[in-house]
Protein backbone atom coordinates (compact mmCIF):
# COMPACT_ATOMS: atom_id res chain seq x y z
CA UNK A 1 0.00 0.00 0.00
CA UNK A 2 1.22 3.50 -0.75
CA UNK A 3 1.69 6.48 1.31
CA UNK A 4 1.44 10.10 0.50
CA UNK A 5 4.56 11.82 0.15
CA UNK A 6 4.97 15.19 1.27
CA UNK A 7 7.08 18.24 -0.08
CA UNK A 8 7.74 22.05 0.18
CA UNK A 9 6.49 23.86 -2.88
CA UNK A 10 9.61 25.18 -5.04
CA UNK A 11 9.00 27.17 -8.12
CA UNK A 12 8.52 24.33 -10.24
CA UNK A 13 5.41 23.88 -8.93
CA UNK A 14 3.22 26.97 -9.91
CA UNK A 15 1.80 24.83 -12.93
CA UNK A 16 0.99 21.52 -10.83
CA UNK A 17 -0.51 24.13 -7.70
CA UNK A 18 -3.01 25.45 -10.52
CA UNK A 19 -3.52 22.11 -11.81
CA UNK A 20 -4.73 20.82 -8.72
CA UNK A 21 -6.78 23.96 -8.06
CA UNK A 22 -8.80 23.76 -11.43
CA UNK A 23 -9.09 20.10 -11.43
CA UNK A 24 -10.50 20.15 -7.55
CA UNK A 25 -11.89 24.10 -7.49
CA UNK A 26 -14.32 22.61 -10.47
CA UNK A 27 -15.46 19.31 -8.54
CA UNK A 28 -15.90 21.23 -5.08
CA UNK A 29 -17.36 24.98 -5.86
CA UNK A 30 -18.81 23.55 -9.60
CA UNK A 31 -22.65 23.22 -8.27
CA UNK A 32 -23.05 26.86 -6.58
CA UNK A 33 -19.59 28.97 -7.93
CA UNK A 34 -20.28 29.72 -12.06
CA UNK A 35 -16.84 28.14 -14.05
CA UNK A 36 -16.02 31.99 -15.04
CA UNK A 37 -15.59 33.32 -11.54
CA UNK A 38 -13.31 29.87 -10.24
CA UNK A 39 -11.34 30.93 -13.50
CA UNK A 40 -11.48 34.57 -12.38
CA UNK A 41 -9.89 33.72 -8.72
CA UNK A 42 -7.59 31.34 -10.03
CA UNK A 43 -6.18 33.25 -12.90
CA UNK A 44 -5.62 36.30 -10.15
CA UNK A 45 -4.49 34.52 -7.12
CA UNK A 46 -2.90 31.48 -8.87
CA UNK A 47 -0.69 33.66 -11.08
CA UNK A 48 2.82 32.39 -10.98
CA UNK A 49 4.04 36.03 -9.90
CA UNK A 50 1.31 35.37 -6.39
CA UNK A 51 2.99 32.26 -6.20
CA UNK A 52 6.42 33.22 -6.28
CA UNK A 53 5.62 35.98 -3.56
CA UNK A 54 3.93 33.47 -1.32
CA UNK A 55 7.30 30.78 -1.72
CA UNK A 56 9.36 34.12 -0.78
CA UNK A 57 7.51 34.90 2.14
CA UNK A 58 9.10 33.65 5.26
CA UNK A 59 5.28 33.58 6.99
CA UNK A 60 4.10 31.06 4.12
CA UNK A 61 4.71 27.42 3.15
CA UNK A 62 3.21 25.66 0.70
CA UNK A 63 3.43 21.47 -0.03
CA UNK A 64 2.96 18.88 -2.84
CA UNK A 65 1.52 15.80 -1.29
CA UNK A 66 2.23 13.00 -4.32
CA UNK A 67 0.63 9.15 -4.39
CA UNK A 68 2.91 6.44 -6.59
CA UNK A 69 4.60 9.49 -8.03
CA UNK A 70 1.57 11.58 -9.25
CA UNK A 71 0.96 15.24 -7.60
CA UNK A 72 -2.48 14.74 -6.05
CA UNK A 73 -3.10 17.28 -3.52
CA UNK A 74 -1.76 20.79 -2.04
CA UNK A 75 -1.58 22.93 0.96
CA UNK A 76 -0.69 26.46 1.59
CA UNK A 77 -0.29 27.18 5.55
CA UNK A 78 0.47 30.78 6.64
CA UNK A 79 1.76 32.10 10.14
CA UNK A 80 -0.12 35.50 10.74
CA UNK A 81 2.50 37.51 12.66
CA UNK A 82 -0.14 40.29 14.15
CA UNK A 83 -2.75 37.90 15.84
CA UNK A 84 -0.28 34.55 16.03
CA UNK A 85 -2.45 32.43 14.63
CA UNK A 86 -1.69 29.21 12.10
CA UNK A 87 -3.88 29.61 9.28
CA UNK A 88 -4.03 26.23 6.93
CA UNK A 89 -5.64 28.41 3.76
CA UNK A 90 -6.25 25.75 1.17
CA UNK A 91 -6.01 21.67 1.46
CA UNK A 92 -7.19 20.35 -2.08
CA UNK A 93 -6.69 17.02 -2.97
CA UNK A 94 -7.40 15.90 -6.33
CA UNK A 95 -10.95 13.69 -6.26
CA UNK A 96 -9.24 10.46 -7.20
CA UNK A 97 -7.14 10.67 -4.97
CA UNK A 98 -9.35 10.97 -1.97
CA UNK A 99 -10.37 8.72 0.59
CA UNK A 100 -6.71 7.53 0.61
CA UNK A 101 -5.21 9.92 3.72
CA UNK A 102 -3.87 12.49 2.22
CA UNK A 103 -5.50 14.88 3.62
CA UNK A 104 -4.63 13.81 6.96
CA UNK A 105 -0.91 13.90 6.14
CA UNK A 106 -1.25 17.36 5.19
CA UNK A 107 -3.55 18.35 8.44
CA UNK A 108 -0.88 16.84 10.50
CA UNK A 109 2.39 18.86 8.51
CA UNK A 110 -0.27 21.86 9.37
CA UNK A 111 -0.59 20.97 12.94
CA UNK A 112 3.60 20.39 13.15
CA UNK A 113 4.20 23.80 11.48
CA UNK A 114 1.97 25.21 14.31
CA UNK A 115 3.81 23.70 16.98
CA UNK A 116 6.83 24.49 15.90
CA UNK A 117 5.66 28.13 16.35
CA UNK A 118 4.61 27.72 19.79
CA UNK A 119 0.79 27.43 18.90
CA UNK A 120 -2.11 25.44 20.05
CA UNK A 121 -4.61 25.75 17.18
CA UNK A 122 -4.63 25.77 13.49
CA UNK A 123 -7.15 27.97 12.02
CA UNK A 124 -8.88 27.46 8.34
CA UNK A 125 -12.27 28.47 6.74
CA UNK A 126 -14.39 26.73 4.58
CA UNK A 127 -17.39 27.56 2.17
CA UNK A 128 -21.12 26.89 3.60
CA UNK A 129 -22.18 24.99 0.60
CA UNK A 130 -19.05 22.44 0.48
CA UNK A 131 -20.18 20.43 3.19
CA UNK A 132 -18.24 16.99 2.16
CA UNK A 133 -15.18 19.14 3.13
CA UNK A 134 -17.29 20.80 6.07
CA UNK A 135 -18.11 17.31 7.38
CA UNK A 136 -14.62 16.17 6.84
CA UNK A 137 -13.25 18.85 8.90
CA UNK A 138 -15.41 18.44 11.79
CA UNK A 139 -14.89 14.61 12.00
CA UNK A 140 -11.45 15.71 11.83
CA UNK A 141 -12.13 18.03 14.95
CA UNK A 142 -12.74 21.50 13.85
CA UNK A 143 -14.98 23.66 15.66
CA UNK A 144 -16.41 26.24 13.72
CA UNK A 145 -17.13 29.41 15.49
CA UNK A 146 -17.23 32.62 12.92
CA UNK A 147 -19.11 33.04 9.66
CA UNK A 148 -17.65 35.38 7.31
CA UNK A 149 -18.40 36.13 3.09
CA UNK A 150 -15.88 34.93 0.85
CA UNK A 151 -15.27 36.11 -2.83
CA UNK A 152 -14.66 34.17 -5.85
CA UNK A 153 -15.01 36.10 -8.73
CA UNK A 154 -18.38 37.87 -9.14
CA UNK A 155 -19.41 35.02 -6.70
CA UNK A 156 -19.62 35.45 -3.04
CA UNK A 157 -20.51 33.03 -0.96
CA UNK A 158 -20.38 32.05 2.98
CA UNK A 159 -17.51 30.95 4.62
CA UNK A 160 -17.25 29.61 7.86
CA UNK A 161 -14.01 30.04 9.94
CA UNK A 162 -12.56 27.61 12.79
CA UNK A 163 -10.07 25.76 14.32
CA UNK A 164 -8.71 22.81 15.37
CA UNK A 165 -6.89 22.27 18.94
CA UNK A 166 -3.82 20.92 19.11
CA UNK A 167 -3.95 19.03 22.17
CA UNK A 168 -4.48 15.58 22.25
CA UNK A 169 -4.16 15.64 18.36
CA UNK A 170 -0.98 13.72 16.71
Amino acid sequence: MSNPVLRAWTADDCGTVRSIARETWKAAYGAFIPEADLRAYLDTHYADRVLQEKINNPSFRGYIASWDGVDAAYMIVAIGPQENRCYVSSVYVLPSFQGRGIGGVLLAEARRCAREKGLDRIWLGVMVDNSAARAWYERNGFLFTERAPFAMGATTVEHLIGYQLLDNVS
